[in-house]
């Protein structure tokens, strides 16, 4: 699967996958959410470490000031439910229409690069940081292949899918912890 992500995002068509069972959509989503999810975590450690090796603070995550300002329901919501929908219908749901132009890839990685640069709202860069953006937005640049490949081959339902699956593997966790009121001893 990571193999036909990758030849795809290196030269992207239009291509809608007709005539597929549920089952192996359902298999292909699954997939990558995997390697989306083990792609975007090894990119966070390594970014975990850069910033801690350049001591570079990056202050308050967006996660972390929602889970602060709203109930944990409606932080669930917002992050599996209404982001993905959103940004889904925003960022991926316009490529259809160009699915037949000559310049459909130009069009498909502004929508990679558009994603990932509205998630550097997540963190407060100081000017000094701004070189590292590309790699602090690198998990979702990886997310947005992802999603892109998802919306081309198999619609923009499964696409919506995918990102809803992916927040709720990352978030899930989290909101419990803060539900709970777990912490560390």
């Amino acid at each position: 699967m990571l193999q036909k992500v990758w030849d795809f995002t290196k030269s992207p068509d239009g291509m809608l996958w007709r005539h597929i069972s549920t089952e192996t959509k359902l298999k292909t989503i699954l997939h990558l959410l995997s390697w989306g999810l083990f792609l975007g975590l090894s990119i966070g450690l390594f970014i975990g470490w850069i910033t801690d090796l350049l001591e570079i603070d990056l202050g308050t995550h967006a996660t972390e000031k929602y889970l602060k300002n709203y109930s944990i329901l409606w932080f669930i919501f917002l992050a599996v439910i209404l982001a993905p929908v959103l940004e889904e219908l925003v960022f991926r749901g316009p490529l259809s229409w160009f699915r037949n132009k000559s310049y459909f890839k130009y069009i498909f990685y502004a929508s990679i690069i558009l994603f990932a640069g509205v998630h550097l709202s997540n963190f407060r860069l100081p000017k000094e940081t701004y070189a590292l953006a590309p790699i602090l937005v690198a998990p979702q640049m990886v997310l947005g292949a992802f999603l892109g490949y998802a919306r081309i081959r198999l619609g923009l339902f499964w696409a919506i899918i995918l990102h809803a699956s992916y927040n709720a593997v990352l978030i899930l966790p989290i909101a419990m912890i803060n539900l709970f009121n777990f912490s560390p001893t």
